[in-house]
């Protein structure tokens, strides 16, 4: 590959993309137990790895990101890290060993909270960004998720309350507006040639 082929930008996305594939197939490989508890905490380090590979490569860089992007990069990669260890610990003493009080509470929150630092870390970047054009990408990237979440959290309550459908886990509206921030990048391509946060 040569050196003009080469984007940092690209593989930066495609390793924090494969971060939370390969997390998610070993939660469902250890939840339905294709493995034990001990190789899936093993395998649990290559999500992690993945994400501060991630990071790694996004540092590297350098001038091509302002210093609010890097600061970003980094709470992103510490948060996101802390997210699938977090997850693992709840999954295996509240599911799996059935740990209950004070101990549950806490093992369950954390994971919760690390999901919820995204959203202050996006904030923070939003806060941080000197570059107008750039804060605009964000705010309009960001306010698009949150629209699209809370559009389908809105309808989906209602419907859950005239049981019409199946009641869903509180943690899938955040989700959404994880993948809401790709379809607002994907918006600011569209309108102003470049992602936004995705870049």
């Amino acid at each position: 590959m040569s050196a003009r082929s080469f984007d940092p930008g690209k593989l930066s996305l495609t390793l924090a993309g494969s971060s939370v594939a390969s997390a998610m197939g070993v939660l469902l490989l250890w939840k339905s137990g294709g493995i034990e508890t001990v190789p899936a905490y093993l395998l649990t380090c290559l999500p992690v790895a993945l994400i501060i590979a991630s990071f790694a490569t996004g540092w590297r860089r350098g001038e091509e990101r302002k210093r609010a992007s890097r600061r970003y990069l980094a709470r992103l990669a510490m948060v996101m890290a802390f997210y699938l260890v977090t997850l693992f610990l709840a999954e295996h003493w509240i599911e799996d060993r059935g740990v209950t009080g004070w101990l549950a509470v806490v093992l369950a929150v954390l994971p919760g909270l690390s999901f919820a630092g995204v959203v202050w870390i996006f904030g923070g970047l939003i806060v941080e960004e000197e570059d107008e054009f750039q804060r605009l990408l964000y705010v309009r990237q960001g306010l698009i998720a949150t629209a699209i979440s809370f559009t389908l959290a809105a309808v989906w309550g209602f419907l859950e309350t005239y049981h019409i459908v199946d009641h869903v886990a509180a943690f899938w509206w955040p989700t959404i507006w994880c993948f809401g921030m790709g379809i607002g990048g994907i918006a600011n391509k569209f309108k102003y040639g470049t992602f936004g946060e995705m870049r």
